[in-house]
Formats: structure tokens, sequence, C-alpha cells
């Protein structure tokens, strides 16, 4: 009675699984790309967001005012530095 192998015979005539991943990954729009690097590293990403919550603090602007801010900044940035 022969050996049973448990896993399956690499065929070396054709592309490994992980070029032909790499491949199809190379073929989506960066806009996927980052989507599926998101889903990937939900957790990670999740637990650092909540971090930034954590640490960021309340503030007690009205929205007239923030509306405002928006505004100026908006000014400011166009400006251009000489």
């Amino acid at each position: 009675m022969g050996v049973v192998k448990s896993h399956p015979q690499w065929d070396s005539n054709g592309p490994s699984t992980f070029a032909l991943l790499v491949d199809d990954i190379n073929k989506m729009s960066e806009a996927e790309q980052k989507l599926l690097w998101l889903q990937i590293n939900k957790d990670k990403v999740s637990s650092l967001a909540k971090e930034i919550d954590n640490a960021t603090n309340q503030h007690n602007f009205s929205s007239e005012e923030i509306d405002a801010l928006i505004i100026e900044a908006r000014k400011n940035g166009s400006k251009k530095k000489s």
C-alpha cells in the first residue's frame, strides 16, 4: 500500500494561486483595492477609529459656526501664497 498525500499535487506548469490572486487585485480599480484593504483590515480600522473617537474632544460649535469656518477655510485655501 502506498503513502496517501493529504495535499494536492502542485502543478508547476501553471501559475500559482497567489499569482492569480495578485493579478486579479491588479486588475481592480484603485477604489476597489482600497475597499478590499478596508475589508481585510476591518478589525484594525475599527479599533483605530474607536481610539480616535475616544481621544477627540467634543466641540460646542453650532452648525452655523461650522458652516462659517468651512467658508473661511475654503477662501483661505484658494489664495495663492507668494
